[in-house]
């Protein structure tokens, strides 16, 4: 856990009375914790080598060699008087200082902007990564909530069926009531017993999943209580959506960015064909170098041009330069994969927030109506005009309503942001207007919906 994490624990174990861990506060977590976007960090670190890379094939380059040996040889050579051995026993020394400074090199440019390009593609990737954990960190979140969530429903169903039970028992015993409306309850009340059972499970699965993304020990009494509203979306169309997203969506950036390295990789396989021109200074002190050498000294210092043509090298350079053209083609197709991929769902996000505003209003009416017809209900079945299955009816009703209207608050405003990744508008202004939606003063909580008991 990073230091902010461990801060967050202990401000709220220490305070009770800090507000409850918004997402923004979980999101910060998730920046020092989470290990692939810890990595992501180290990749854009690493990405903006590239430019350095690139460049330094045009600065100019420095080396030093130095060479000292023993040598031990036997020379024969011809006179006058017949073959003649000379025993050798000596040491030699070399070194050499040379400065080299390309003049003209075709390569070496298209490498500078290659390098260029492959940095700008780094930052992009640590830019979409930073827009999915947002959007990672949102679902978990959210997770978390509709776990609370439909676990408490999922209680208050238990405890009104439970009552309800006793209620049967009680008329049964008085002789009013039947063993079929205890038996109703009884089925019930197991299928409400068994929901429970995994709310509970789902519960634990979604503080897990936030603890992995955050490293936040995560407690009911640190989440926060208010009914979440629904953001508006911006008063754009479909068609400028589509327009936003090809020109910001940092998924076909990338495509662009390979898409540029790969037309570059074109042209430094063609400048295998063209000349390269250099200028070049050294000196060089040697002793004894060489056999031919032997017992002589030099210090030389040398300018002078290089120039190094290519005639021929066995059709390598035009195979090379054929394969980066079939990789710059595979990468247009790539990118008109991906463009496609990244409207289509924009669309599917856009209609899911749509229809999600719908059924919210619906939702909401149908939660109300719930209520109203279970408390109906039990005032007819206490006048005898409705019975016991009605009553049970009606409290599922009311209870699938309550748990429909959460899930779907919650699925909006995960739509909602995942709008906005899609389209490349993913901000921290946006990810601050989700945070505040789910800590806004709404009307009652569904958590806390008021829950009919039993007559």
């Amino acid at each position: 856990m990073g230091w902010r994490g461990l801060l967050l624990v202990l401000c709220w174990a220490l305070s009770p009375a800090l507000p409850a861990l918004t997402l923004e506060q979980a999101f910060d977590a998730a920046l020092s914790h989470d290990a692939g976007f810890q990595a992501a960090l180290q990749e854009r670190q690493a990405g903006q080598e590239f430019k350095a890379l690139g460049r330094a094939n045009l600065l100019p380059s420095l080396t030093f060699t130095h060479g000292w040996a023993k040598n031990r040889s036997e020379v024969e050579r011809d006179s006058q008087f017949g073959t003649v051995t000379e025993q050798r026993d000596y040491r030699s020394y070399n070194a050499a200082l040379r400065l080299e400074q390309p003049l003209f090199d075709y390569g070496a440019w298209v490498a500078r902007r290659i390098g260029n390009d492959r940095a700008a593609r780094a930052e992009l990737e640590f830019e979409a990564r930073l827009q999915t954990l947002a959007t990672d960190t949102l679902e978990a979140y959210t997770g978390v909530l509709l776990g609370r969530d439909r676990k408490r429903l999922a209680e208050r169903q238990v405890t009104v069926l439970e009552a309800l039970r006793e209620r049967n028992g009680a008329l049964v015993r008085a002789g009013e009531g039947t063993v079929t409306e205890q038996l109703e309850t009884e089925s019930r009340l197991a299928l409400a017993r068994a929901e429970l059972i995994g709310a509970r499970q789902q519960w634990a699965l979604a503080r897990r999943r936030l603890n992995t993304l955050t490293g936040l020990s995560v407690e009911p009494g640190t989440l926060p209580e208010s009914t979440p509203r629904a953001p508006p979306l911006p008063a754009m169309t479909l068609p400028e959506w589509f327009q936003q997203a090809r020109a910001h969506s940092p998924v076909l950036g990338l495509q662009r960015s390979d898409l540029r390295v790969a037309e570059g990789e074109v042209e430094r396989q063609r400048a295998g064909h063209f000349p390269r021109l250099s200028l070049y200074a050294s000196t060089r002190r040697t002793d004894s170098d060489s056999e031919t050498t032997y017992g002589q000294h030099y210090d030389t210092d040398t300018i002078g041009l290089q120039l190094s043509v290519p005639l021929y090298d066995g059709g390598g350079v035009s195979a090379a330069r054929r394969q980066a053209v079939a990789r710059r083609a595979a990468s247009e197709y790539r990118l008109r994969e991906q463009r496609e991929t990244v409207l289509a769902a924009v669309e599917q996000r856009w209609l899911e927030c749509q229809d999600d505003l719908h059924r919210l209003q619906v939702l909401a009416l149908a939660a109300d109506s719930a209520e109203q017809l279970v408390t109906a209900t039990r005032r007819s079945l206490e006048g005898g005009e409705r019975n016991n299955q009605d009553l049970l009816e009606a409290q599922r009703q009311a209870h699938q309503a309550r748990r429909d209207l959460a899930e779907v608050r919650y699925h909006y405003l995960n739509a909602w942001l995942g709008l906005h990744r899609d389209a490349g508008l993913l901000t921290v202004a946006r990810l601050r207007d989700v945070s505040q939606a789910l800590v806004s003063k709404g009307s009652e909580s569904v958590a806390e919906a008021t829950v009919p008991h039993a007559p």
